[in-house]
């Protein structure tokens, strides 16, 4: 199978030089099988609530969008679409903007995003606008694939209509929704590496990577492995490697407001009672509106955790529903698959080109491994699971890290010792929880 010749493009390799690494489907399928989770608060981790494993999807969904990929095509990264701009600039939520996707926004002001109401409830603004079939009016229909990250996706609605009503009277009418979509966008982008990235990597880690001038405040990128000519592209090392760390965050059930019972993320929606899961694509039922208080540390209620970061998936995620996958595969399977049909190196042979390897011994290996599998129990054993390892950390710091060098709206471009400036609760920095309770759904 050829491999693209190009640094960049749609999709591209960080790693170009390491050889492919083709395991067999029963190498494959062992490895997938010893991924059972540690049931009970054993396997959660105290360090990063509930909440961020869903913003993490929200960043991916953010950043790229390949619907046409297959397993069963030549999977060339220059060859795969990615119709999402590597950047954080919010697309999936502002679309192509008021002018090609009207649909999103209220024709009352402009400015504003709509937002939609429970049927027969028209106080209480808790889902998004949807048709008449219950689909979501929004920028990416992934973002409606469970309740969890639609109901993110609508906080970040909310939260542009709150900078909007912010500057109204201090912008010019035909500015105000440019200027309120940078006022999010930068304050989005500094959560992303702020408060998320941070969270998973470690501040000395970040603090190499995303290096800022004690005396003037300027942020600066060193980047050493993720590099480009002209223009960022998207790393398959990071999407189909390092950034799947998140699918062994995910918890089975979850509890989304003080009325509703936990509930499995995941479940055969093809026979179960609508009302007994999380699954979207859906009107969101009365009550159900989720209260974030249960996925981010919003007042004295501890949030859920999210789980370990290790080589274990919850059980939801070790069967697929037939809907997501009709074999019932493991997603872990499914993530190794992608990445031997992406021709992805070994994780250890991208830990030697970093010079991050540690004894296989150490990490409880016996030879070459799949990239995905060998992050995960890197983070396992070298960071107890609380964050990534210094493999897995360090692409997934320097890919997040310079898609916002590479942007240049970005504030890292455009202002690199700019601060947030909206109300928060530490003056100059801005978390999840001050986006949410500024947007006024905490």
């Amino acid at each position: 199978m050829a491999r693209s010749p190009s640094f960049e493009g749609r999709y591209g390799r960080m790693f170009r030089s390491l050889p492919p690494f083709a395991p067999t489907d029963a190498a494959l399928d062992a490895l997938a099988g010893s991924m059972a989770d540690v049931p009970g608060p054993a396997g959660d981790n105290p360090d990063i609530p509930c909440g961020y494993t869903y913003l993490g999807q929200f960043v991916d969904h953010d950043i790229t969008f390949d619907p046409v990929s297959s397993l069963d095509r030549a999977n060339d990264p220059d060859a795969l679409t990615n119709f999402r701009t590597p950047r954080f600039d919010l697309d999936s939520v502002y679309g192509r903007g008021p002018a090609d996707s009207p649909y999103l926004y209220d024709q009352e002001d402009p400015a504003s995003l709509l937002v939609g109401h429970n049927a027969g409830v028209h106080d209480e603004p808790v889902d998004l606008p949807r048709n008449q079939q219950g689909r979501a009016l929004i920028g990416d229909p992934r973002n409606d694939v469970h309740f969890i990250v639609s109901q993110l996706h609508l906080a970040f609605v909310r939260f542009h209509n709150a900078v909007v009503d912010h500057l109204r009277f201090d912008v010019e009418p035909g500015d105000l929704f440019n200027e309120a979509r940078r006022v999010a966008t930068w304050h989005y982008q500094w959560i992303v590496v702020h408060d998320f990235l941070n969270r998973l990597v470690g501040p000395d880690l970040l603090g190499r990577v995303l290096v800022t001038n004690a005396r003037t405040g300027k942020a600066r990128a060193d980047l050493s492995y993720f590099t480009w000519r002209t223009r960022p592209f998207v790393p398959v090392e990071f999407s189909a490697g390092a950034y799947r760390f998140g699918h062994s965050m995910v918890r089975d059930v979850y509890r989304i407001n003080d009325t509703i019972e936990p509930l499995p993320i995941l479940t055969d929606i093809r026979v179960a009672n609508r009302l007994q899961h999380l699954g979207g694509f859906r009107t969101l039922p009365k009550g159900w509106t989720v209260q974030w208080k249960y996925f981010f540390p919003l007042g004295d209620q501890a949030p859920q955790h999210s789980r370990l970061i290790d080589a274990r998936l919850a059980e939801p995620m070790r069967k697929l529903p037939p809907l997501i996958d009709d074999a019932r595969r493991s997603l872990g399977l499914l993530n190794m698959l992608r990445g031997r049909a992406l021709q992805l190196p070994s994780g250890q042979a991208v830990a030697a080109a970093m010079g991050t390897s540690v004894p296989d011994t150490d990490l409880h290996l016996s030879g070459e491994t799949p990239l995905w599998f060998y992050l995960l129990r890197e983070a396992e054993v070298l960071a107890g699971g609380r964050r990534l390892g210094p493999t897995g950390g360090r692409i997934v710091a320097e890919v997040l890290v310079g898609l916002l060098k590479g942007d240049p709206s970005s504030f890292l471009r455009q202002q690199p010792a700019w601060a947030p400036d909206l109300p928060s609760a530490e003056k100059g920095r801005f978390t999840m929880m001050d986006m949410l309770r500024f947007a006024g759904v905490a």
